[in-house]
Parts: C-alpha cells; sequence; structure tokens
C-alpha cells in the first residue's frame, strides 16, 4: 500500500528541533517529554499525562499499580483485542477471568455485553474491565458503560491504540474511565514509530504513574516501578506530529469520504465516523455486515488492509469473519484509493 508518511511539517520540526537535544546533553527526561504530556492534558481536557514507551508499557503500568496498591487483581477484556493485551493482563500480574462478548455492528461490546459479563463475576471490587476502542472510534456505550461500572465498584481502563483524536459527544477516548493509554506505533492513525501516552483525571493514579516511570527513585515511597521512558528525540518526533493530529485526521477524512459515497449508492454497509455524536480518527475504514460472512461475500475486493483482528480471543466468532478493511493511510497514494473504489463499484 506504500510507505508510511509522516506529514512534511512534522519532518521539518523536528529536524529544526534536534541539535538543541545534543547541544545542551539531555538525551532523556528532558523537555520534550514535558511538552507531549502538556500538549497531550491540553487536546484532550485532562489533569494528568504520562509518556511511555508504547501502549503496552502504559497499560502494563496501570495494571501493576491498581494491582498492588488498589488491590485490583481480576481482569475482564472484551473477545475483540489484540492478543497482546491478553499478554499484558499477566504482565500487569493480573488474573484474567473471562471475556466480555463484542457487537458485529460495531466490533465492540454494548452495554448489555457488559452487564451480561460482570453478573457471573461474584465480587467487584477487585474487578478491573480493559475495554478497547475499535477502528478509529469510540465505543458508542461507553458512557453508559463508564456508569455502570461506577455504580458496580469496578475500574474501567480504556485502551484507546486506536483512537487519539476521536471523540464521543465532545469528549475525547480514555476520558470516560478511571485511565486510558494511546497508542503511537508506526500503524496507528497518528503514527511515530514508537510511544504510548498515559492519561487520567485521577490525580493519586497520576502521581502514582509519574514515579513509576523513573524507580520512584526520589520519594523512595513505591516498591513497583521501572524505565519505560521515551528518549528525547523520540519524545520530539512524537511532539511533532501531535502538532499535525488535525491535518492527519482531515487527510484519512477526504479518502473516507470518497469511499462512503460509493458505499451509501451501492447499499454497502459500514462503520460511519462521521456522525453528530462521534468523530473518529479514520484509524480504518471498515466495511460489515452482522448478517452475513464479509471477508466471503467480498472476496472480490482485493485492494484491502489487515482486518481490525482476524481472530477472537473468546465468544464473538463471528467478528473475525463479519468486516473487511479499506486502505486508509495518511497521505495515500490516490491510485490505491481509486482501485479501492473501482472494486467497490464492481461489486
Amino acid at each position: 500500500m506504500g510507505m508510511i508518511q509522516i506529514p512534511s511539517k512534522a519532518i521539518e520540526f523536528f529536524k529544526q528541533n534536534l541539535d538543541e537535544i545534543f547541544e545542551n546533553g539531555a538525551l532523556a527526561e528532558g523537555n520534550w517529554n514535558k511538552k507531549v504530556a502538556e500538549h497531550v492534558c491540553n487536546y484532550t481536557d485532562v489533569k494528568n499525562a504520562t509518556v511511555t514507551t508504547s501502549n503496552g508499557s502504559g497499560m502494563v503500568a496501570l495494571l501493576q499499580i491498581y494491582n498492588r496498591y488498589f488491590g485490583r487483581k481480576k481482569v475482564l477484556l472484551q473477545s475483540n483485542t489484540m492478543y497482546g493485551v491478553k499478554t499484558m493482563v499477566k504482565s500487569g500480574n493480573c488474573n484474567l477471568i473471562g471475556y466480555i462478548n463484542c457487537s458485529t455492528s460495531t466490533l465492540m461490546p454494548t452495554i448489555d455485553d457488559v452487564k451480561d459479563a460482570i453478573k457471573f463475576v461474584a465480587d467487584t471490587d477487585d474487578l478491573i474491565i480493559l475495554l478497547t476502542h475499535i477502528g478509529g472510534l469510540i465505543n458508542p456505550d461507553i458512557e453508559e458503560i463508564a456508569s455502570y461500572c461506577k455504580e458496580k465498584d469496578v475500574v474501567l481502563l480504556e485502551d484507546c491504540a486506536h483512537s487519539y483524536g476521536a471523540t464521543h459527544n465532545g469528549k475525547h477516548s480514555g476520558t470516560f474511565g478511571n485511565a486510558g493509554v494511546y497508542s503511537f506505533y508506526s500503524t496507528k492513525a497518528i503514527f511515530t514509530g514508537e510511544g504510548g501516552i498515559v492519561i487520567t483525571n485521577d490525580n493519586q493514579i497520576g502521581s502514582y504513574l509519574s514515579k513509576f516511570v523513573i524507580y520512584d527513585r526520589f520519594e523512595q515511597q513505591m516498591d513497583i516501578g521501572i524505565n519505560i521512558r521515551q528518549s528525547e528525540m523520540q519524545a520530539l518526533i512524537l511532539y511533532a506530529v501531535l502538532q499535525e493530529t488535525d491535518e492527519i485526521i482531515s487527510n484519512k477524512k477526504n479518502i473516507a469520504t470518497q469511499f462512503a459515497k460509493v458505499c451509501n449508492e451501492k447499499g454497502i454497509k459500514y462503520l460511519n465516523q462521521d456522525t453528530k455524536v462521534s468523530q473518529g480518527n479514520y484509524y480504518k475504514f471498515i466495511l460489515l455486515d452482522e448478517k452475513c460472512d464479509v471477508v466471503n461475500t467480498f472476496a472480490s475486493i482485493k485492494t484491502k488492509t489487515s482486518p481490525v483482528y482476524d481472530y477472537s480471543l473468546g465468544g464473538s466468532k463471528d467478528v473475525e469473519t463479519s468486516h473487511i478493511c479499506l486502505p486508509i493511510w495518511y497521505n495515500q497514494d490516490d491510485e490505491v484509493t481509486q482501485k479501492a473504489i473501482k472494486e467497490l463499484q464492481d461489486l
């Protein structure tokens, strides 16, 4: 599908500021990490942001903190998520006790799916639900799910690997539950190669996180912690790309609009990322139909990218065959876009 392209303005910003890092010698724990955290706090309207090496390292840190200092040992995962999220649970010293089914209409759990999963848990005072937003959209039931978790004294952690820049009723992903974690891995909607950010409005959790990533070597009160900080060079490129978030999403939205036009004309179902309630970041353009095997029905579409996931961790077995994804990269070659459109028109 072509190379992943970082916006030219971001590249220029990186080059213009790189020498400063070498001149002042702050290769780690410098101003760019701080600037990234401040920018994300302002952008998402949260109180605390901690920059990490990846989404996974940030999530593992959260799980370890909730386990060690709040006695949260049990985790429910949604079935449609990356296998790596499952490994994060064990790495966070928690126990995976089951899966939450996902709807084929959104590839995410509904509020009823969450309630069905929780009712089999005897005690919820040590429970964490780890919810993944899929394809660039925030779970449409997130407000109800967050409210229900609060009512049941369940910690809700949001895996926002797909959803930086996405909003639901004007709120960013990661701000509905107790904390959320973004990913800026190479293939994500907003991308820098590697990197993650943990956000939370809970000042106590924010404090634990800021200490965890430096082993709490100054106050020396925590007995867990590890180095999962970004280098200043990685933080600089992340800061540069974050400044171009709106440009990246707008560019991808233009491609999505072209796909959506054909889908609407042909009566093909897709996940709409532009509604009065929700604005997605167009990480994926997803064709789906809960009533048929989309993979085989749309077998003639060859210009596509990887599905959200082609497996299910537990339950929801039809989710993996109910969708395919059209290519939608930042600054994507128009030839690729038009080829996918032609295949849609020929269905």
